[in-house]
């Protein structure tokens, strides 16, 4: 317990003073917990895995984070709320619903390849298994991704409303679709090999558009 204790005041004043080396270690950190999470699932991952791969020992870990968990939201919460907010700058623009959508569309995937793999480690994750639904980083995390369903849907809505979306397909089960193309995408989507972000975008938003036209 006292080394723990004294760890985790290490750790604490470490993280408050914000040294270059030390921010620069435990973003490398973060990142290579997210390439372990993404290859062998979070449940399945320990923090000696990413020790090793980091080629250090799990005792050195405990002065950059205290857990696994702690590892995990670090890996998934910052890109969450930057496309949140990427999504609310979008609704304020005059632009007609199928270009802010086309428009969320590209953001989306050039955020999974400028993320990668930290967004993959978030969709391929069960949430429910990760953290406890009542934990705050829960809550906030459960707030900010339905935030951002309503924003798609409403866009699909509002496609609708101004008639040109069609009206005989549900704006619930039309986001759904479109969360299904973007989110799949990290079974196969790979950063440098083959299609990039951009193209990947345009062939959803195309389809996905086409669809729903008038």
């Amino acid at each position: 317990m006292t080394v723990e204790s004294g760890i985790g005041r290490r750790r604490q004043a470490a993280r408050q003073d914000g040294g270059a080396e030390y921010k620069a270690r435990r973003e490398e950190l973060v990142k290579t917990a997210a390439e372990v999470f993404q290859e062998k699932g979070y449940e399945a991952s320990t923090l000696n895995d990413v020790a090793e791969r980091m080629g250090t020992d799990r005792a050195s870990l405990y002065y950059y984070v205290g857990s696994k968990q702690e590892l995990f939201q670090e890996v998934v919460q910052d890109v969450l709320e930057a496309n949140l907010k990427e999504a609310r700058r979008i609704k304020k623009e005059a632009l007609k619903p199928s270009e802010k959508l086309a428009r969320l569309v590209r953001t989306m995937m050039v955020s999974y390849e400028e993320n990668y793999p930290f967004t993959y480690v978030y969709i391929q994750e069960d949430m429910s298994r990760v953290a406890s639904q009542d934990s705050e980083w829960a809550q906030t995390m459960t707030s900010r991704t339905r935030s951002f369903e309503k924003i798609v849907k409403g866009f699909i809505e509002e496609g609708v409303a101004k008639k040109e979306f069609r009206s005989d397909i549900s704006p619930e089960v039309a986001a759904n679709g479109l969360y299904g193309m973007l989110n799949w995408t990290h079974r196969w989507f790979r950063p440098g090999r083959g299609l990039d972000a951009n193209q990947v975008a345009e062939s959803f938003a195309s389809l996905f558009l086409e669809g729903m036209r008038r």
